[in-house]
């Protein structure tokens, strides 16, 4: 059974899920916390199935709030506590005991909200981390084409390993490199390994929590006197902004939301289009059409971003 560790930060600004397996959940959890969270290196978890591509900055950031460092190296910093589904984090006791079960489409899973809580409020001033701009157009479609890929065989696609897979080579290599995938020697096709449903588990995480965090924004009303309305078929759409706003990467959202709804499940022509940018940009043409921060104004969306907050935490 998966462990899935959704961490934040207690405004919301950065988010990670990283993937754990049980023997690792049973270690105490500051240990958790100095190997997982505090690694020098998280491309390797990257490589290991435990953290999606595309939450490395926000691990960094996430990083530089829990941590100091002095001449003995890392130190979680005093003014950092861990609420763990709501209740103090015991640092001594095994991780395990703070997951809950959870059930996604008919499959369970445990999970754990562990939430940083900066009692300096510096994550306040912390930059946001969006990776998009930092990346070219290429980067972006082959991360995109990657996750498309592992979707399409934890979905059923059958590829048969008997024939040529032209569109697919790089991919493949890529995934087999990774040890993501393997052969079902039955159907003589791909299916994933334990890595990479542990990978492809984390995408749908994500996503399931961006739907948590944002659904909201999907029809925003704003009155005369400021006063944000949700969800009263009167207003716009203002989800991209407010990823923007939190820091989240709108394109990669747009992708994984697609993903978890199975917009792509039955695309015959997957392996033409997975990696080709113009396919890409007609999924993305709403995330560049929509209401941008500067058209909303930053102090505008920021209230409205609290009101959501506010109904979200009384709901």
């Amino acid at each position: 059974m998966n462990y899935l560790l959704r961490v934040s930060d207690h405004l919301n600004q950065h988010l990670v899920v990283i993937t754990l397996d049980q023997q690792t959940a049973k270690q105490p959890a500051v240990d958790i916390v100095f190997e997982i969270l505090g690694a020098e290196k998280p491309e390797e978890l990257i490589e290991e199935g435990r953290l999606p591509e595309g939450q490395v900055e926000d691990l960094r950031a996430l990083q530089k709030m829990i941590f100091d460092r002095d001449s003995d190296g890392l130190f979680i910093s005093n003014s950092v506590d861990f609420l763990a589904n709501g209740e103090a984090l015991d640092p001594e006791a095994p991780l395990l005991q703070a997951f809950v079960p959870s059930e996604r489409d008919s499959v369970k899973y445990m999970r754990c909200d562990l939430v940083v809580l900066d009692k300096n409020g510096a994550s306040s001033n912390s930059t946001s981390a969006n990776t998009s701009g930092a990346k070219t157009t290429e980067q972006k479609v082959e991360e995109f084409g990657r996750v498309m890929f592992l979707h399409q065989i934890a979905v059923g696609t059958i590829i048969d390993v008997t024939k040529d897979n032209g569109d697919l080579v790089d991919v493949i290599a890529y995934a087999e490199r990774e040890n993501l995938i393997e052969i079902d020697v039955k159907k003589a096709a791909y299916k994933l390994s334990e890595k990479g449903k542990r990978m492809h588990d984390s995408y749908i995480a994500e996503a399931q929590d961006l739907i948590k965090r944002f659904d909201i924004y999907g029809d925003v009303d704003v009155d005369s006197t400021g006063t944000a309305h949700f969800d009263t078929n009167l207003g716009r759409d203002l989800r991209v902004a407010a990823f923007e706003a939190e820091g989240v990467d709108p394109f990669r959202a747009r992708l994984l939301l697609g993903l978890n709804d199975g917009e792509w499940d039955k695309l015959d022509n997957w392996t033409e289009v997975f990696q080709d940018p113009t396919w890409y940009g007609q999924i993305f043409a709403p995330v560049e059409q929509a209401p941008s921060v500067e058209e909303i104004g930053e102090s505008n969306l920021r209230r409205i971003i609290e009101q959501a907050k506010a109904t979200l935490r009384l709901s």
